[in-house]
């Protein structure tokens, strides 16, 4: 059964969100698979999924086990700490960028964050047992995740 989400004028209308598998095109845009092959990037593409949200959404909170990281492709989202009324304003993130990496960083997946949608959104998620397991096959991909996390410190 096809479920019509509406997208607001976002992109890639054609691909269905919660469908698996996105273009490879898709993922040139961000800085993180710079490098990669044709053949890792079509693997990586192959297990991703779309999803489009609306705005006000939650994506991720803050103490919550995490098992998704996040590529922004269209869209906005803020980061804050703490509660979700007296939160602190972290950042603004715009895309092509990726969120929700630190809890490859932690062995217990918690995030340290949340993470809320401004603008309705296009994103394409990656389950982070398969990112972890690519990141051993691909050093390259291991160096970008760690310039990432080194510029956000």
């Amino acid at each position: 059964m096809e479920v019509h989400i509406p997208t607001d004028g976002l992109s890639h209308q054609n691909e269905l969100a919660g469908e698996p598998g996105v273009a490879v095109s898709r993922l040139r845009a961000f800085a993180v698979f710079e490098g990669l092959s044709e053949e890792a990037l079509a693997e990586i593409a192959a297990n991703c999924q779309q999803e489009i949200l609306p705005p006000e959404s939650v994506i991720i909170r803050e103490g919550q086990v995490g098992s998704e990281v996040y590529l922004l492709e269209e869209g906005t989202v803020g980061i804050y700490r703490g509660d979700p009324q007296e939160h602190t304003f972290i950042v603004t993130l715009h895309p092509p960028t990726l969120f929700g990496e630190r809890a490859l960083l932690d062995p217990e997946r918690i995030r340290t964050a949340s993470v809320k949608a401004v603008t309705a959104l296009r994103l394409i998620v990656l389950k982070i047992d398969f990112l972890l397991s690519v990141l051993r096959r691909y050093p390259v991909l291991k160096d970008n995740l760690r310039q990432l996390i080194a510029s956000r410190r």
